[in-house]
């Protein structure tokens, strides 16, 4: 029985990836499912949890309170690790069973969905791992859709365990569900299909029949001992009566030897170093293409034109973009920032007013030519109020400039008063905001925006 490990971010969709491989007949094990069992009532974990955590987290009918312990974990990451030890033994144990149950059954292949699959190492106990993949923006859309949260909420939960990029790396085969249902069952379809080719095994081998050698005539008998044979004198090989043949002489043999054996090493090398050329492109390939979908530049002339207008890293523009509403024109958060760089609404009419525009209304925020031009002036404007410090500058960005301020002025985050550095920022959604417009000003730059030198030797070259 092949086991297959299915996992995700939460509400990346796996369970959709589940419910189509029970719908199928194959038997899932649900990690949710085994944990709402273990600390239901009666449930083997709880009695455990109550001596932890107290009674308060323990319901009258003996099943642990979800919800209190919920907003316990998500507040303090201590409590969570000390659930984590307390459920992981009950839960570990449980999980065994269940796979046992499914093998005794006769399953070609088994579903284990579990949402920490590789933070508890669940995935030693699978053949194979698909990971339900979507874009931190989608993910983050559809929590707050789906449970009711707020964004910070949202983020809070998605940044307590592994990202979803993160488990994609990890897993042998990924399913993009940023798509329709149908495209994901489609891509479902195709794994599973690899899957049970595996499983099926290879046929046993047929026994070949060995027939006993045929009988020998009389004639073709060994002779008895002290018998001999006589051969007729035409059969008996006569000396040569010419002079001997040539022979090679043994160094020449040698060398021969050794240029064969150099010429088949070398040709083996050549054939195993062109098969992993080939594979290292193929790979360079899907590394390109994978970056290529989670780093678009679009609106890519708006972006160089007026960063330069306001001496800024069109790199720096197109990263604050894709964290701020991922190239999405019509982006709006639920505080009432608008367009491609977020740009809040009393903070648009101050910019309007310095840019004397007339008859400015909110609505354009949502053009991507004045949106950018908003932003770009926006971040040349703190670029001038922080001295330039790139840090400052994008932290402002996500924070306000009075919050920056306020951090520039304690010697915790900022020893001159002028500049800070990312590893002593407070720990929140703008240190995570601040590295990742960093991390992703480093890609759009090698990407997208690296100068190209030209070539002195070419005639057409005005330097040359």
């Amino acid at each position: 029985m092949r086991i297959i490990g299915i996992t995700g971010g939460i509400a990346c969709g796996k369970s959709t990836v589940s419910r189509e491989m029970m719908r199928r007949g194959f038997p899932v094990i649900d990690g949710d499912v085994l944990s709402r069992e273990l600390t239901g009532p009666g449930g083997e974990a709880v009695p455990a949890i109550r001596s932890v955590f107290g009674d308060k987290y323990v319901n009258q009918d003996g099943s642990m309170n979800r919800r209190a312990m919920g907003m316990l974990v998500f507040a303090d990451s201590r409590s969570r690790e000390q659930l984590d030890l307390v459920m992981d033994p009950f839960l570990r144990s449980l999980t065994l069973r269940k796979l046992e149950t499914a093998r005794a059954s006769g399953t070609k292949l088994c579903f284990l969905d579990m949402p920490l699959l590789f933070e508890k190492k669940y995935d030693s106990l699978c053949d194979s791992v698909w990971c339900v993949w979507l874009p931190e923006d989608i993910q983050l859309e559809r929590l707050m859709s789906r449970d009711g949260y707020t964004r910070e909420e949202a983020l809070s939960r998605m940044r307590s365990v592994m990202s979803s990029d993160q488990k994609a790396d990890l897993a042998s085969a990924v399913i993009d569900n940023s798509g329709t249902v149908e495209e994901t069952l489609r891509q479902a379809s195709v794994l599973l299909q690899r899957e049970l080719e595996r499983a099926g095994g290879t046929p046993a081998r047929r026994r070949r029949s060995v027939s006993p050698p045929p009988a020998r005539s009389a004639r073709e008998e060994a002779p008895e001992e002290g018998e001999t044979i006589d051969r007729p004198e035409s059969s008996r090989r006569k000396p040569s009566t010419r002079k001997a043949a040539w022979q090679m002489p043994r160094w020449l043999r040698v060398s021969l030897i050794t240029l064969t054996a150099v010429l088949a090493v070398s040709l083996t090398s050549y054939i195993l170093m062109r098969a992993w050329l080939t594979r290292q492109a193929n790979l360079h390939l899907q590394e390109q293409q994978a970056i290529d979908h989670q780093y678009p530049l679009e609106y890519r002339d708006e972006i160089q034109r007026i960063s330069r207008e306001y001496n800024l890293s069109p790199a720096l523009i197109a990263s604050v973009i894709r964290n701020e509403s991922s190239f999405r024109p019509t982006a709006e958060s639920d505080v009432g920032a608008r367009g491609l760089m977020q740009v809040m609404p009393e903070t648009a009419e101050w910019i309007a007013h310095k840019l004397k525009i007339d008859n400015y209304s909110f609505e354009q925020l949502y053009t991507p030519e004045t949106n950018i031009r908003f932003g770009c002036w926006y971040l040349n404007y703190l670029s001038t109020l922080f001295h330039g410090d790139p840090l400052c500058v994008i932290c402002a960005y996500h924070a306000g400039q009075g919050e920056i301020s306020s951090w520039l002025t304690n010697p915790s985050i900022s020893s001159d008063g002028l500049t800070m550095n990312i590893d002593r920022l407070p720990e929140g959604p703008t240190k995570t905001y601040a590295g990742r417009v960093t991390r992703d000003y480093g890609i759009y730059q090698a990407k997208y925006f690296t100068p190209v030198l030209p070539d002195p030797a070419d005639p057409a070259d005005p330097a040359s």
